[in-house]
Order: structure tokens, then sequence, then C-alpha cells
């Protein structure tokens, strides 16, 4: 009889389950993250990372309470655990408002459709330092700041985040500055990448027939088949 049990549960190899795991938080598979982690965990119970991408999966499904006793075991092993104190101070803010909102819970299935000419994926240059990186979440939002000749990211606290390349950048200080508007989240994140997702979610009248974005398969952000 065939076996039915997920590629990697028969992987022993931590250092590849901790891979998988973040593959499967980027493909916004959150169960299947649990399960993952939970097999590191498995192996040692101690381990902060995991019970990080744990917590982190479970915030990403609206349950707020176990990622909380998540956390509060993770700052019992690591009390300056710079992840698990941001996280916990956002859960008890919400907490406090008597709600279960959170600025990273969205409802990540409709997060990040596409629309043609609306929406676009940016991969950021000149990123800040991996352990600001490090505290990003999966659909947390992000600010566009426009200057002169340039738009920084920025958290929504205003921690500088990376920059979009020159030439969108240079596009959109145009389409800002003329009155449309966006709203941007985190799409995936490393120590040494950064990718936003950015929406445009309102359209100046002096942009009514121009789009924000290239239709077209081949953009800058698209290799050329």
């Amino acid at each position: 009889m065939q076996s039915t049990s997920a590629p990697w549960q028969d992987v022993q190899d931590l250092q590849i389950l901790a891979q998988l795991a973040a593959q499967a938080a980027l493909s916004s598979d959150w169960q299947e993250a649990i399960l993952i982690n939970k097999k590191i965990l498995g192996v040692n119970e101690n381990d902060v990372e995991a019970l990080n991408r744990t917590a982190r999966a479970h915030v990403c499904l609206g349950e707020l309470e176990k990622a909380q006793k998540i956390y509060k075991k993770v700052l019992e092993l690591d009390p300056y655990n710079i992840i698990a104190n941001k996280n916990m101070e956002k859960i008890s803010k919400s907490s406090g408002n008597g709600h279960k909102s959170i600025v990273f819970n969205y409802n990540l299935s409709n997060l990040f459709l596409s629309e043609p000419g609306k929406t676009k994926v940016l991969n950021l240059i000149n990123l800040a330092p991996p352990n600001v990186l490090a505290l990003l979440n999966y659909g947390e939002q992000v600010s566009l700041n426009v200057k002169t000749h340039a738009v920084s990211i920025t958290s929504t606290d205003g921690v500088y985040l990376g920059a979009l390349p020159d030439d969108i950048a240079h596009k959109l200080i145009t389409f800002i500055t003329g009155g449309n508007k966006y709203e941007a989240f985190v799409k995936s994140v490393s120590p040494k990448s950064l990718t936003i997702f950015v929406r445009e979610i309102e359209r100046s009248e002096k942009f009514t027939n121009q789009p924000s974005f290239q239709t077209n398969p081949i953009t800058f952000f698209e290799s050329e088949e």
C-alpha cells in the first residue's frame, strides 16, 4: 500500500525542515507550516526559530491565543528575542481593544489578489539590516514614502526597510504627487530580500486612462521568455 504521508515527514535534517517550513509560510499554507515546525520541535522543543515560525502561523490563522502562548515560551527562553517581543506587543494591543484584529492578521486569501494595471509585486533594493527585516511578517502592511527622486518603504511605525528600484520609483512619484493612492504589504521576506505587493486604491482624474503598472507580460520585474 502506497504511503500518503507528506514528503517532509521522513526528513530528519532540521535545516531542511526549517527551509520547508519557511516555504510553506511563503505559500500561505499555515497548517502545513505548523506541522513541519512541530516536527522540528519534537526533536528540540526549545528551538526558538521554530517556535517563532509556529506562532506566526497561528497569528495568520487568527489563532492569537495559541500564538501568544508560544511567544511567551520564546521569551522565557530568550527574554530579549526581538521577533517575539514585537509580536507579543501587537497581540497585547489587539487584545486590549477587545477584538481579534492585528496588524498582520489579514484575510490572506484575498490580500494578494492581482488586478491588471493596478497591482504589482516588487523587489526592494538598499535593504535594511537582516535584524530589521527579521521583524517583518508575511502580510504586514508597509508604507510608501515619496522623496524628491526616490520612494522608500518603511514599517507603519516609520522604520526604514528598503527602497523601490529607480525606474518604478520615478513612475510612482509622478502618480502619487498627481493624486493616486496606494497600499503595500509584505509578500516575502528573508535576511537578504524583501518583496512587497503594491495595490492602487485610488486613481486621480488626471490619470483616468493611465494604469499604474504595465499590463504586458514583459516588464522590468519579469524575465523575458
